[in-house]
């Protein structure tokens, strides 16, 4: 069954369109209008708010954006939930309003092609270590000694820490795999993201990055997820204006056939840039991460950082080699922050007479020595849907609910100081 045939069953089947998908088309597809982007608002919907959703709810937005008059949208969405369901990349698709002989033309060109399976994929052209769904990404600590120890040291390099998901792109002629550092293949976070890396590779050959994926708002915030970006936008009064994800490339792990997890860091920073430079002229997601080398420029990067209110560097020395993991032993790659994070139990949620939300801000405290210390509350970082989340889970366990914070540090008497939230424990 190819994805053409898969909508079609999936219609027929199909039953009324549910209350919570028509609010959400309502409050968020159309408020962004991201159903005049045709598909590519199907792939930033997805991308801002698709975290672990499930295939019935994908489908109920096909339905929602075919009975709405968006075809070229609900392709989208049916191409993802075939995805979801049969484990396999979509071949081809038709808009519902195409006639039978494209639907028929659609099945016969795609019946004899080799389906792959996208839990399973295998790029001939890398060795087994940098397979999708197989990279150990180097994962850096933190540090053991003083920033400044990392600025005079000339063996290590800085570059700035951003504040975003860590994410390998293996990209050949044909198609980009998507990693996170937990080894999962994600979807792609934007069709520009996605055609630059193709075009790329189709000049270059296949290559293998190393790098962050954040979203930027109207302001200028960076975010973890899209969906933080767009309440940004939507609370600016700038509800249309959809986020950027941004790709920040630190390096490179496979180039011009050759595995540069073996070479030193130097040479992978290099690669990186040379690689980046290119994507970065064909789209303005990509962002080519600044190394700092001298003393100099390494006391730049940290003032810089400290001065924007930044998340902190990370220093890495540059003739390592590229090992999968954390090391606390030679602390090959090591960050230093400005901010703190920490995992904390939620206690209580501040009322709210904003309609549509479920409270104000978050009260939390930290577990010490067995009992829960009230350090203050968290009013920002979160999502409407986050906040929903977070309201369900605190009425269902009020006692276990846990979250990752990042503060700017605790003031006198012991409170967080500009905290937000960061994501569930």
């Amino acid at each position: 069954m190819d994805c053409t045939e898969y909508a079609e069953t999936k219609r027929k089947a199909a039953k009324k369109i549910s209350a919570d998908i028509r609010e959400r088309w309502n409050n968020r597809i159309v408020q962004r209008e991201l159903h005049l982007m045709g598909e590519a608002g199907a792939v930033q919907y997805l991308s801002d708010y698709g975290r672990g959703i499930g295939t019935a709810k994908v489908i109920g937005f096909a339905l929602c954006a075919e009975s709405e008059g968006y075809p070229e949208m609900a392709i989208g969405f049916w191409k993802r939930a075939f995805e979801l369901e049969t484990g396999e990349k979509p071949i081809a698709l038709n808009a519902q309003n195409n006639s039978t002989t494209d639907l028929a033309t659609a099945a016969k060109s795609t019946a004899s092609a080799k389906k792959e399976n996208v839990n399973n994929p295998i790029v001939a052209e890398l060795p087994p270590h940098l397979q999708p769904g197989r990279i150990v990404t180097m994962q850096p600590v933190d540090a053991p000694s003083e920033r400044s120890y990392y600025i005079e040291n000339p063996d290590y390099w800085g570059q700035p820490k951003r504040d975003g998901n860590r994410v390998v792109a293996i990209a050949t002629k044909d198609k980009v795999y998507y990693q996170s550092r937990s080894t999962n293949l994600r979807q792609q976070p934007s069709l520009e993201i996605e055609r630059a890396l193709i075009e790329t590779a189709s000049k270059i050959g296949t290559f293998v990055l190393d790098g962050e994926l954040y979203y930027k708002s109207c302001t200028g915030s960076e975010h973890r997820t899209g969906a933080q970006a767009a309440t940004v936008n939507i609370e600016s009064g700038l509800p249309t204006i959809q986020p950027s994800a941004i790709y920040a490339i630190f390096k490179c792990l496979f180039f011009q056939g050759n595995d540069l997890t073996k070479v030193a860091e130097s040479a992978r920073i290099a690669a990186g840039v040379e690689v980046g430079e290119i994507l970065a002229s064909l789209s303005k997601q990509f962002e080519v991460l600044p190394t700092f080398c001298t003393a100099a420029e390494k006391k730049l990067l940290a003032n810089q950082q400290e001065s924007e209110n930044r998340e902190g560097e990370v220093w890495v020395l540059h003739n390592c080699r590229y090992v999968g993991g954390k090391d606390v032993k030679k602390f090959p790659i090591v960050r230093t922050k400005y901010c703190q994070e920490l995992d904390l139990f939620i206690v209580g949620l501040t009322p709210t007479k904003v309609a549509g939300r479920p409270f104000s801000a978050i009260e939390v405290a930290q577990e010490i020595e067995g009992k829960l210390v009230p350090v203050g509350t968290v009013g920002t970082g979160f999502s409407g849907e986050e906040m929903q989340e977070i309201a369900r889970l605190y009425e269902v366990n009020p006692k276990n609910v846990k979250i990752k914070v990042r503060s700017q540090g605790l003031t006198e008497s012991g409170k967080l100081w500009h905290a937000r939230f960061l994501e569930f424990c």
